[in-house]
């Protein structure tokens, strides 16, 4: 990325202006979609906290397989609590620390210091040093020698964060639908066979609401298409979308997450949600949904607006808790993932009304050249911070 530096700043200049058709082209776009540990995409994500799971799905099944970021990593809570995700290959003979039964010992065993590989019983801690291995019987010599990678990570909001950069972690930021207390909250997961910035984007385009989700809860006046404008934040941007007698803000925060609210919900819910790359052609979404409850609220209206909620959430079948199965999130899945496991950006014709993307883009391609260049991109915290609340967002 540092060598073709000019080549990005033409592009967001490009971009910045909106010339239609062609603003990425296929080398450009290259640049935008890859995630592994030595492309541009993957540095930048690796500046800031990612969530790899939800807690509930940690004690649901212990070790985890977690994939992010191009690499297959192994979430696991030892006997004595502790949290650790360390690289899923065990620096034996390369076994899957996580994957396999559990149920006929196929997978990696919990012990009170770490994980040990089911294979030949090699023990991990937290950090991924090896412990132990018992078939050497050397006093641990060699043990001492075997470290495998590891990253920090943080329980948070019944979420696991995971920082895989370098150096010194950024504050995690307190945002308000996981740091509120005065409500009830759900977790849920998503997942989407495409790459991630076609996901991304469909975030920062308040136009499809009033034609793609026209059969749904948003019902008038989202019907209206929006007069719209967008604007850059410390974090990101945001959509400022005005129909008939509404105004709609939206918050992005690089590189990629979402503050929302639902206002077709009585009281309103807010949520976010955190678009986290698998590999190149897979994403996650993680997504905290957050009920404010009034003091004044009775319990018997407490409850009546949680059953909403659940039917709203779960409108496609509770198959899974952890998964929800909107309608409206099913018409995103397939607007997004027919683009292709990698949307071709260099056939597009984008206008006036695609503001959020354009916006979008401009501001990526500017956070990695400041990770290229050994600067914090946008949005990256280094002071704790009060929590996060964002009142403008209806």
């Amino acid at each position: 990325m540092k060598k073709r530096n000019g080549e990005s700043r033409a592009l967001i200049d490009s971009i910045a202006m909106g010339n239609g058709a062609g603003e990425v082209r296929q080398e450009q776009n290259r640049d935008l979609t890859k995630v592994g540990p030595s492309t541009p995409i993957g540095a930048l994500f690796r500046h800031y906290w990612q969530p790899v799971a939800l807690l509930a799905e940690l004690e649901k099944r212990n070790p985890l397989t977690a994939k992010v970021l191009g690499e297959t990593l192994c979430l696991f809570r030892d006997a004595g609590g502790r949290i650790g995700l360390i690289d899923d290959r065990c620096a034996h003979r390369g076994t899957s620390l996580s994957a396999g039964d559990p149920l006929i010992q196929t997978s990696g065993r919990i012990d009170e210091r770490g994980l040990r590989c089911c294979y030949h019983g090699w023990l991990y801690d937290i950090t991924g040093q090896c412990r132990d291995q018992p078939a050497e019987g050397d006093g641990g010599r060699f043990a001492s020698k075997v470290k495998i990678a590891s990253y920090p990570v943080r329980d948070y909001g019944g979420m696991i964060w995971a920082y895989l950069g370098t150096g010194e972690p950024p504050v995690l930021p307190p945002i308000d639908v996981i740091a509120r207390q005065d409500g009830y909250r759900l977790l849920t997961i998503g997942e989407w066979p495409c790459n991630f910035f076609q996901v991304a984007e469909n975030c920062v385009d308040p136009v499809h609401v009033s034609v793609l989700h026209l059969d749904t809860d948003f019902n008038d006046p989202f019907r209206a298409i929006p007069e719209q404008e967008v604007a850059e934040t410390p974090l990101g941007l945001k959509t400022i979308a005005g129909r008939p007698g509404y105004l709609r803000e939206v918050e992005f925060f690089l590189p990629a997450c979402v503050r929302l609210a639902l206002p077709i919900m009585q009281p309103p819910v807010d949520m976010a949600f955190w678009i986290v790359p698998i590999d190149d052609i897979s994403t996650r979404s993680l997504h905290a949904w957050f009920i404010p409850f009034d003091v004044t609220m009775s319990q018997a209206e407490r409850e009546a607006a949680i059953d909403r909620f659940h039917r709203f959430i779960y409108e496609g079948g509770r198959h899974d808790p952890l998964r929800h199965s909107t309608k409206i999130n099913a018409q995103d899945k397939f607007a997004t993932e027919s683009q292709g496991l990698v949307a071709l950006r260099h056939r597009e014709h984008l206008g006036r009304s695609d503001k959020g993307v354009i916006l979008y883009r401009k501001l990526f391609l500017e956070a990695m050249e400041a990770t290229a260049e050994g600067r914090d991109p946008r949005g990256v915290m280094r002071e704790p911070t009060d929590m996060l609340r964002f009142e403008n967002v209806f």
